[in-house]
């Protein structure tokens, strides 16, 4: 069973970017799909053109879905032109990463990913935090990224408390 690459976190939509963006879908013409789909991409948009809080949790500078080969035979073919082998029975997928945002907010969270990502690495271990959160933009504050160092799943207490310090307690629908 995958996680979900969404989950509504008061008025929030928290966005896991990765390989949780692979999912399978048991349908005649294909079995797997990158998030977001047709619909999900336009609610995507109007929560951008609304004003409506974001945060995209990004776990890493190269994202992979594992797959097992006989699930990815009747893959989309964008995806598959995406494929690499990484073991005799398993196939690395490249998820690519933010693009299901419009250029300019993309461009954002590759560089706030980058800058995460060289902080952390220059860093002890033990002094490394375990997520990453980007300034607030004054063009679009309602879309905020953070990296994620640690990777143990969140729980959603964790993620409530870290959308309400994101967004703080004057975003309509995100508790104080």
């Amino acid at each position: 069973m995958s996680l979900p690459a969404t989950i509504q976190c008061g008025a929030a939509l928290v966005v896991f970017e990765g390989a949780r963006r692979v999912r399978s879908l048991h349908t005649a013409s294909a079995s797997l799909v990158l998030w977001p789909d047709a619909d999900e991409a336009d609610d995507v948009s109007r929560r951008l053109d609304r004003g409506q809080p974001i945060l995209v949790i990004l776990g890493g500078p190269q994202a992979d879905a594992a797959l097992l080969t006989e699930r990815y035979v009747q893959a989309p073919p964008g995806l598959a032109a995406a494929v690499r082998s990484t073991a005799r029975d398993m196939t690395g997928t490249p998820v690519p990463a933010l693009d299901w945002l419009p250029a300019e907010l993309r461009e954002r969270g590759l560089r706030f990913l980058h800058s995460s990502a060289e902080h952390a690495r220059r860093m002890p271990g033990l002094l490394c935090q375990s997520l990453y959160l980007d300034e607030r933009d004054p063009v679009t504050p309602h879309v905020r990224f953070a990296h994620r160092i640690d990777q143990r799943q969140p729980t959603e207490h964790d993620l409530v408390r870290v959308v309400e310090y994101a967004f703080g307690a004057g975003t309509p629908g995100v508790r104080a």
